[in-house]
């Protein structure tokens, strides 16, 4: 039995795997927080029927510290921790919490309503509230096609 390969074919299937992978490294990409200005604060992003809820750790921050930019596909949390002030007579043992800039951009797995947000600063965590859209499904509409003797756009003349 002759078994005829299809090259063509072949070449495809990788070339269709080689941008899946790309894609799927890239998407995480956009994921990765922003590392140059300081910290990074821990975000959990869950949703309920009709909400999409991302909770942000920014202990010892103020509202006046924080900034929430909001787009229908992606959230954008900036802010800044400042230090304490040090006393020159005080000598630290361990120094672990971190301090200065922050931006962390998070994408959403769904549109949401940009108008409808609400955030709440308590006990260290910020809790930003987003209303999902309504998705507007596209229908599946087909398309008559004509005789070659009819017009596409339906000009006879």
């Amino acid at each position: 039995m002759i078994r005829r390969i299809k090259p063509t074919t072949r070449v495809i299937k990788i070339e269709g795997e080689i941008h899946r992978l790309m894609s799927e490294v890239l998407s995480q990409r956009r994921e990765w927080p922003d590392l140059e200005d300081g910290w990074v604060p821990y975000v959990d992003v869950y949703e309920k029927e009709d909400d999409l809820i991302v909770e942000a750790e920014v202990p010892g921050m103020s509202q006046r510290d924080l900034h929430i930019s909001l787009h229908m596909s992606r959230i954008e949390l900036k802010g800044a921790k400042k230090e304490s002030p040090v006393s020159e007579n005080i000598r630290y043992l361990r120094l672990e919490r971190e301090y200065g800039k922050f931006r962390r951009t998070i994408p959403l797995p769904c549109a949401v309503s940009t108008d409808k947000a609400k955030a709440i600063l308590e006990n260290g965590v910020l809790t930003i509230c987003l209303k999902k859209m309504r998705e507007n499904r596209e229908k599946e509409v087909l398309v008559k096609i004509k005789k070659s003797a009819e017009k596409a756009g339906g000009d006879n003349g």
